[in-house]
């Protein structure tokens, strides 16, 4: 990041994907897009830049409805208690949004409004599609309600998306696909007309559009993109057979509801807006996801649903003509427990708040930072955590603090403490840059610091305490507790103020 660029102010608005609600956040969760963009959105507020952090509980999935039916309760209770848990597990891991929305009538009502109007404007179309038919539920099969084998990578997948590889499916088209959880498939092939908005209408801008934004794509979401573009862009159904769901707003198509996927899009653009009417009551909310908005759109992804903000989102936005486009796409791969993906649904997990409130926010952050999926899967153990955060964190700042114990006489820094204070400063710039976003830099940059100063701290006491100054100044958005500790006991670069706790 050049001079001029870090001190321009900058506007962003931040999302995050919406969580399943179908139950609280578990570990992989949590390096993922809510640890990341929260780590963004206080670097940019720090550079004094304005920021608004929005995401909120996803209950239209059909996976709340397949693990409400295992759990034997109601689909809207489930949601209603996981949506409190996500809030509070956010909370006590330090991760703040302005806004954390569930959908109530007036995001219905901005959702169904949002499609009506495309329906008008001619942008959806009328397709038939093909959905395998389960008579002894009643149910067409789709999204959690679907398994089998991704017709692209040949992995074991769930309707509509792979995960492994990215890639859409129509749910007929699933090979060896059986009702998910059956063990047996006894379906039949039923045609049903739905809305679909035709991607490959969008084809110039959608390339048009990946080659300005290149520099802001992660290197798997460019390559996915080039796959897809590489032959005709499937239809994205806008509607399906389904009774969980927002119901469409669209006469002719009885027994539907909206993709929650495509529901996602303004279920967003309702989120901001919500965030920013909060930030300021009596002031009239500006269209921040407006296309003359002036602020950077940038959106916190697993890699797994890439195609729905790559694509689907993209060309909805295309097809309504007035919304932002995102500046960035900033993705994470999976985080892996002793080899396996997480699973809420398989119970193969650690609960992020677990962890979180036996160790601390700080320790967690520092470790899922520090070996985060950003491009490609990581593994977990709690081994490895606990090692980790002992001899790259806490071990250093336990030698530093007895150090400088006695030290009460402090010098101004010599050259090499500037330069060293230059470089860590440096570092961390490029880290918070949506051009070049990386939690692992940032930690290993703020534990390569450590170490160093350790290392030093018994025959120059005066580099310690500078190098901690800036540690308390420029680690704040990635370890927001211990930075202001720091800030009491040693203070700050005197960039700014110190950040105020959030």
């Amino acid at each position: 990041m050049t001079a001029d660029r870090a001190e321009r102010p900058r506007s962003f608005l931040v999302t995050a994907t919406p969580p399943t609600t179908n139950g609280d956040l578990h570990l992989g969760h949590l390096s993922g897009p809510y640890l990341a963009a929260d780590v963004f959105c206080r670097a940019q507020r720090l550079l004094g830049h304005t920021v608004h952090y929005v995401t909120g509980g996803d209950d239209h999935q059909s996976y709340v409805v397949t693990t409400a039916r295992r759990l034997g309760v109601e689909p809207t209770d489930l949601a209603a208690r996981c949506n409190r848990d996500i809030r509070e597990t956010l909370r006590l891991a330090d991760i703040a949004v302005d806004a954390f929305t569930t959908p109530d009538e007036a995001y219905r009502d901005r959702v169904r409004d949002f499609f009506a109007r495309l329906h008008r404007a001619d942008r959806l179309v009328r397709r038939t599609w093909t959905f395998p038919y389960d008579p002894a539920s009643g149910r067409h099969l789709l999204e959690g309600f679907a398994a089998g084998y991704c017709p692209a990578c040949l992995a074991e997948t769930c309707g509509a998306i792979c995960e492994t590889c990215g890639h859409p499916n129509e749910p007929a088209t699933l090979l060896y696909q059986t009702p998910a959880g059956a063990e047996q498939a006894a379906t039949e092939p039923r045609e049903v007309d739905v809305l679909v908005l035709p991607l490959e209408d969008y084809r110039d801008r959608f390339e048009a559009f990946y080659t300005r934004h290149r520099a802001t794509m992660r290197p798997h979401v460019l390559r996915f993109v080039d796959e897809m573009l590489a032959r005709p862009l499937p239809d994205f159904p806008v509607s399906y057979p389904a009774d969980w769901g927002i119901p469409v707003p669209v006469d002719g198509f009885p027994g539907q509801v909206l993709n929650v996927w495509a529901e996602m899009l303004p279920g967003l653009v309702h989120m901001a807006a919500t965030a920013r009417a909060g930030l300021d009551p009596a002031r009239p909310a500006p269209d921040v996801w407006g296309r003359d908005s002036g602020y950077e759109l940038v959106q916190f992804l697993g890699y797994d649903n890439t195609f729905y903000f790559a694509f689907a989102h993209l060309g909805l936005g295309f097809a309504h003509g007035g919304l932002i486009e995102p500046a960035a796409l900033i993705t994470n791969e999976f985080l892996h427990l002793e080899g396996a993906k997480f699973s809420t649904s398989r119970g193969h997990l650690v609960w992020a708040r677990d962890l979180v409130t036996k160790h601390g926010a700080d320790a967690v952050r520092f470790h899922l930072a520090l070996s985060n999926p950003e491009h490609q899967p990581a593994d977990f153990s709690e081994k490895d955590f606990l090692t980790g955060v002992d001899t790259r964190l806490r071990r250093p700042l336990a030698t530093l603090h007895t150090a400088l114990a006695g030290y009460d006489r402090p010098a101004p820094p010599d050259p090499t403490a500037t330069a060293i204070v230059g470089r860590y400063r440096d570092r961390m710039l490029r880290a918070y840059a949506p051009e070049t976003f990386s939690l692992r830099q940032a930690a290993e940059t703020t534990a390569h610091l450590l170490g160093l100063l350790a290392g030093r701290a018994a025959t120059d006491p005066a580099l310690a305490r500078h190098g901690l100054r800036a540690l308390a100044t420029w680690a704040a958005p990635l370890l927001p507790g211990l930075t202001r500790e720091l800030a009491e006991r040693y203070g700050t670069t005197g960039h700014g103020e110190v950040p105020a706790p959030w």
